[in-house]
């Protein structure tokens, strides 16, 4: 009989979304569109799907369309994690998901699993430092228990301060469901694994019962309108009138961010009453939430256990476009060196480059240029040598680095903040215009080969890790990475990624081992090449087709991703 050394959850890490309708999103997966005209873009296509009953029975089925709205409703993302088990039999040690029969093979039956579940908010607590301002819901469940068990999230209990959520009037924060294992294989899915479910809340909003209407500052983002022109302002409901439940006696209902003394992490004003009289906050949360789902089995007189998190975030509303930053590239950035690229591994390098190109074109295609460069740059100070910093970023006045910009707004316009009479979104049409050739793989290398010395003057370099940076902030920015204490390397300006936000407000880039390795590969293909090889008739070798290579990149990221989530599932938690 096989000895358990392991017990882990996969995926380690999922990501719930939330929505307001009682059907859960259905499964889909990326492809590469093949259609002629397509230009083999990102598109999603239905996987198989379970479908999960109230007593918890799974019927697996291939959805015929995927359906994002119920009633205008959203649908949640409910993510599901499998239990799986390492064993070792003799010197023989392998990986398996846990099934009933393994858990019969260990002479264990599924009530002999323990589930709990804790999801939280606190965000209202990090502001006032306080505990009494967090919610928090806690669930238990036993392995042969299915039924659907709501997340009722409370503020714990502080004898100093009053509570936010009342324990008589909790706020949902989702379900937690063991789905039933039963002994089939149906659409090549195996229901005899153990798996449980987190459905994500609603997405409502709560608030006291003073939190009825207000009026919204109508100045620009930075901009803070004076509290005697505040009523020139749109009258707008804040929280509807069944979720004004909370506390109005709160530390949350009195907090000021802009107050003396506050030590806040940035930006201070992003919370309900910022901006609007005095910036006291109306003591409005969200129901968003993260949180630890834990698995206890006891076996052969020894204790297992296994952790997984879970998210609660807002919908993606644009699930056929990929991010250029993906959480397993942000996992890979923190525990492992930039690969090495040398002509022996360079087309994996190029694999990988191609697709991150790939993962920009898409978001690149789902932005508002033009609004988001007036956001980045119209309040900021200005510098005198570029890449500028104001309104004259990605102008002529911003060469060498602005050029293909020059031809598609004038700098009247662009000062500004005007589009041309047409009301065209000039830079959004031309990020569009700049990325699309470099979604193919042999464009995208010649561009890099060609153009080596401006893609390194065009990519903003990341921050550096804490090994690189100085005891002391020096006053000029830096070149192969960036030091948050120095203002002018936090700026915005035509850099790519260009004008998007970082967590803390600041310019946005790709993380270091996606610029080490890009700026690596850069440095490869600028070296001269050698010729290409022939055949006997003096014919050159044929090459790779595009869509080939597209459909290799796909499955390498795709293997990339899992091996990276795999290696996480093996940390120890943090509580």
């Amino acid at each position: 009989m096989a000895d358990i050394l392991e017990l882990f959850f996969l995926p380690p890490l999922a990501i719930g979304r939330i929505g307001g309708s009682d059907t859960p999103l259905e499964s889909f997966r990326w492809a590469a569109d093949t259609s002629i005209h397509a230009a083999h873009r990102t598109i999603i296509e239905p996987a198989v799907t379970l479908e999960i009953a109230d007593d918890g029975t799974p019927l697996p089925y291939i959805p015929t369309a995927i359906r994002f709205r119920d009633a205008g409703k959203l649908r949640p993302v409910a993510p599901f994690f499998e239990l799986w088990v390492r064993t070792q039999d003799g010197a023989q040690i392998s990986e398996a998901p846990l099934t009933l029969g393994l858990l019969r093979n260990l002479g264990l039956a599924a009530g002999d699993l323990r589930f709990r579940i804790s999801v939280a908010n606190k965000k209202a607590q990090r502001r006032t430092q306080q505990i009494s301002c967090g919610f928090v819901a806690r669930v238990d469940a036993v392995g042969d228990d299915h039924e659907r068990k709501p997340l009722l999230a409370t503020s714990p209990h502080d004898a100093d301060h009053e509570p936010l959520v009342f324990q008589d009037a909790p706020v949902p924060l989702g379900s937690f469901q063991v789905v039933r294992p039963l002994a089939a294989t149906v659409l090549g899915v195996d229901l005899s694994i153990i798996r449980v479910r987190f459905t994500p809340p609603r997405g409502e909003v709560y608030g006291p019962p003073t939190a009825i209407a207000s009026i919204p500052s109508q100045l620009p983002e930075g901009v803070e309108m004076a509290w005697d022109k505040i009523m020139q302002g749109r009258m707008h409901e804040i929280v509807k009138p069944e979720n004004r439940i909370l506390n109005p006696n709160s530390a949350w209902s009195r907090y000021i961010g802009a107050a003396k003394g506050q030590t806040d992490p940035e930006p201070y004003d992003s919370y309900d009453g910022a901006k609007c009289g005095d910036e006291t906050s109306f003591g409005v949360v969200d129901d968003t939430c993260d949180g630890i789902i834990e698995a206890h089995l006891v076996a052969g007189g020894n204790r297992f256990s296994a952790y997984a998190r879970v998210t609660a975030s807002p919908p993606d509303y644009a699930p056929d476009r990929r991010p250029f930053a993906s959480v397993a590239e942000d996992l890979a950035d923190r525990d492992l060196p930039a690969p090495p690229v040398t002509t022996e591994t360079v087309d994996v390098t190029e694999e990988e480059i191609a697709d991150l190109f790939n993962r920009v074109f898409e978001t690149a295609t789902q932005i508002n240029l033009d609004a988001e460069r007036y956001r980045g740059v119209a309040h900021q100070e200005s510098v005198k040598t570029p890449p500028l910093t104001d309104l004259r970023s990605m102008t002529k006045a911003d060469q060498p680095y602005a050029d293909l910009a020059v031809t598609l707004v004038t700098d009247a316009d662009a000062v500004a903040g005007n589009a041309p009479p047409s009301g065209r979104l000039p830079y959004t049409e031309m990020a569009k215009t700049a990325h699309a050739s470099l979604t193919d793989i042999y464009d995208l290398l010649d561009f890099l080969r060609t153009r080596a010395g401006h893609v390194k003057k065009l990519v903003r370099p990341p921050y550096g890790r804490f090994a690189q940076l100085p005891k002391t902030a020096g006053e000029n920015p830096g070149v192969k990475f960036r030091d948050p204490r120095v203002d002018r390397d936090t700026m915005h300006d035509m850099r790519m990624p260009p004008y998007m936000r970082d967590s803390d407000s600041t310019a946005l880039s790709l993380n270091a081992r996606q610029y080490e390795t890009l700026m690596k590969l850069v440095d490869l293909l600028a070296q001269p090449q050698p010729k290409p090889l022939s055949d006997a008739a003096g014919f050159a070798a044929p090459v790779e087709t595009a869509a080939t290579a597209r459909q290799r990149s796909f499955s390498r990221i795709e293997r990339h991703v899992a091996a990276v989530l795999a290696a996480r599932a093996r940390s120890a938690p943090t509580r």
